[in-house]
């Protein structure tokens, strides 16, 4: 059957009929349409008049894919040209080193040197652009912050110690190789012969001589560093591409999230204009990016009219998006089905004993002078989005966080959906707050601040000896 596709295929890829084929064949359409079907196959002279004809091999066209092997030979012929390239052009490397005297050896390596020191002066704008983008996404002293910033700097430098040699072994190509040109002509040398029984005669032997031609050429410092600027400038448009991209697919992603909200009857058409315009936006200045550097032909007018539209409904998109949010009602509070818990615990005082406030502002000193030696703490906070208890460790009590094993984000995602559709919005960032309650009489609370400070400034006086 591998041969009735193959015919069919590069039928079809040089835009023959069956007709057009069978008239080319000397046979009848009825015939060709048998052999696609592998009804019959045809004569071996008509085999290797169609090998000929689609310029296959024979064993490829009956036995084997001829697509797949045709797309095997291509990527085999890349993989051979590049490194034929790179055999070239070490070759061509030692050929230049070759014939060269010391004088102008020295010369060449001093413009090396100078290339190399102009490669490297851009690794300054390298170096800030990795800084910016970092900065940008910095969130914290946190895992999330200390990856990306570990992530960009490996991108950032790999990728400059990449076109940094990529760009060197380019210009020197263009400076030093491509002005001189190797040729290996073959010449006749000619030998004397003689013996006693013959007579003398002249044999020859062939011989290659290699031999450096000069070419005319107006390179000029100036050109070089006019295209190590271009070249550069490319390579840190490249780099810059890697976060629009990131901050496209991000924007898709939230794009996709408000129109399935549409689906729950919640229509939020400013936000869905204004991602839809910065997506397209995004995407055009891809698409310039690239023109510029591969030098491909787009549509300057279909790119102009794009931007232009994606600036309007962007606006469009935020206009919209302000008015709605400015006539939305803020609740400064947690929805009501969202319910809090409580914990409780007494504790006796003791002169070292203290208490490590979770949050300055989230924490209460109540005056009770009838508990002298008792110290009273409560804690509020919502289940959903904590798991936290009370712990004494040696006159300290400290708050102790765990893992909450399941988070409902659903309902949460549903209160915050029902809250836009009626115009409000509820605080949902108190979910994550833990308020402490301390109960105690003044004397004691005194002393627990001064036994906090005591030990704060003590720690920190610890870390600045360190």
């Amino acid at each position: 059957m591998k041969f009735g596709e193959n015919l069919q295929k590069l039928r079809k890829e040089k835009g023959l009929s069956q007709e057009q084929l069978a008239e080319q064949l000397g046979v009848t359409r009825q015939s060709v349409s048998k052999w696609e079907s592998g009804a019959s196959y045809p004569e071996m002279d008509k085999i290797v008049t169609l090998c000929k004809m689609f310029h296959c091999d024979l064993d490829v066209l009956i036995n084997k894919d001829v697509m797949e092997e045709r797309q095997r030979k291509d990527a085999s012929g890349t993989i051979k040209n590049i490194f034929q390239s790179a055999i070239d052009y070490v070759k061509r490397t030692i050929y230049l080193f070759e014939h060269k005297s010391f004088k102008d050896i020295v010369k060449m390596l001093a413009q090396v040197i100078i290339i190399i020191c102009v490669i490297l002066c851009f690794s300054i704008p390298f170096t800030l652009l990795k800084d910016i983008v970092v900065s940008l996404f910095y969130t914290g002293d946190n895992w999330f912050s200390m990856f990306f910033s570990k992530f960009w700097e490996f991108i950032f430098n790999a990728s400059y110690a990449i076109l940094a040699i990529a760009t060197f072994l380019y210009i020197f190509k263009v400076k030093f190789l491509d002005v001189e040109e190797i040729v290996e002509i073959v010449e006749e040398e000619q030998e004397e012969n003689s013996t006693k029984e013959e007579s003398p005669k002249m044999t020859s032997e062939k011989q290659k001589v290699k031999v450096v031609k000069v070419k005319n050429s107006d390179f000029s410092l100036l050109d070089l560093l006019s295209r190590a600027i271009t070249v550069c400038l490319k390579c840190i448009l490249f780099l810059f591409l890697i976060p629009i991209v990131i901050g496209t697919i991000f924007d898709v992603i939230g794009l996709v999230i408000l129109i399935a909200c549409i689906f729950k009857g919640l229509f939020l058409i400013g936000p869905i204009l204004f991602l839809l315009g910065i997506a397209v936006f995004a995407i055009v200045v891809i698409e310039v990016i690239f023109d510029f550097i591969f030098n491909l032909k787009f549509s300057k007018r279909r790119i102009i009219i794009t931007i232009l539209s994606s600036i309007i409904v962007s606006s469009i998109g935020i206009g919209l998006s302000v008015w709605y949010f400015l006539n939305l009602n803020v609740i400064n509070d947690v929805p009501k089905k969202f319910h809090s818990a409580s914990e409780e615990e007494v504790y006796s005082m003791s002169d070292n004993f203290y208490i490590d406030y979770y949050d300055h502002s989230n924490t209460e000193f109540v005056v009770d002078d009838s508990l002298t030696d008792q110290v009273r703490v409560r804690i509020d906070y919502y289940p959903i989005a904590n798991d936290v208890k009370l712990v004494e460790d040696n006159h300290e009590v400290y708050l102790d966080f765990g893992d909450v094993e399941n988070i409902n984000m659903k309902d949460i995602t549903n209160s915050i959906i029902r809250d836009l559709k009626n115009d409000k919005i509820h605080t949902y960032n108190q979910l994550g707050r833990v308020s402490m309650t301390i109960t105690t009489s003044q004397d004691n609370i005194d002393k627990i601040q001064d036994n906090y400070d005591k030990q704060y400034f003590s720690d920190e006086d610890y870390e600045y000896e360190e």
